[in-house]
């Protein structure tokens, strides 16, 4: 958004007055306010003034204009400048796997972008995939200043496991790393605990014995591995 006053005698088409542009999402407008009233009888410091008016208002509503379509695209789309597999569907958090030469450095994690001042919340075995979520949409809201309906609204719907999967493939297929499949352990917690007690309680209608938990931990990772590895 820009407003220019233009002096008489200053423009070659002979126009003086106020010129206010914006571009809303690629669309360039523009409005013009001229001096020259449009019956003489019109007082020229009224005309002026009234003119002046317009100008300035029109330049605040498509400021306003600008500011909600900006805001309404960061909830709805990822930054242009986001890379493959990083986006979480919105503008401010991405993800991502921290790399080393061991594989206990390898970590997932949501970093939330705020300018300068960038904070990761990483996935660990203490802190689950919807605990990382949560933690890192409630620190995007305050740092973007995000309303609070709009901050609900997405820890309701957190990136699944199959995300990272994506991005470890990206790292390792596309962009030269060696990430490990271990990489995805604690990122699959909550779906292999989902799947173990669907799987008791099918199984034993509720009933189950500590020595069936153990046997049933165990063929489950081992189908878990095979999948991520898939």
């Amino acid at each position: 958004m820009a407003i220019h006053f233009y002096e008489k005698g200053q423009l070659s088409s002979g126009f003086h007055g106020w010129q206010v542009t914006a571009t809303l999402r690629g669309k360039r407008y523009q409005k013009y306010f001229s001096l020259i009233p449009p019956v003489s009888a019109i007082p020229n410091e009224f005309w002026h003034r009234y003119q002046e008016t317009r100008a300035r208002y029109y330049d605040a509503r498509w400021s306003a204009r600008s500011a909600a379509l900006k805001y309404i695209d960061a909830l709805k789309t990822n930054h242009p400048n986001t890379r493959p597999c990083r986006g979480v569907g919105f503008r401010g958090i991405t993800m991502g796997i921290t790399t080393g030469e061991r594989i206990d450095q390898e970590r997932c994690y949501f970093s939330v972008n705020e300018p300068g001042n960038p904070v990761r919340f990483f996935i660990t075995k203490d802190c689950t995939l919807s605990q990382a979520w949560e933690q890192a949409v409630d620190h995007w809201g305050e740092v973007f200043d995000i309303r609070p309906k709009d901050i609900e609204m997405k820890r309701k719907h957190p990136v699944g496991p199959s995300a990272f999967k994506a991005l470890r493939k990206q790292l390792n297929e596309h962009e030269g790393y060696n990430i490990s499949v271990e990489a995805l352990h604690d990122v699959y917690a909550e779906q292999r605990a989902q799947i173990e007690r669907q799987k008791a309680s099918e199984q034993t209608q509720g009933e189950v014995t500590e020595d069936d938990l153990l046997g049933w931990y165990a063929s489950l990772k081992q189908e878990i591995s095979e999948y991520q590895n898939r």
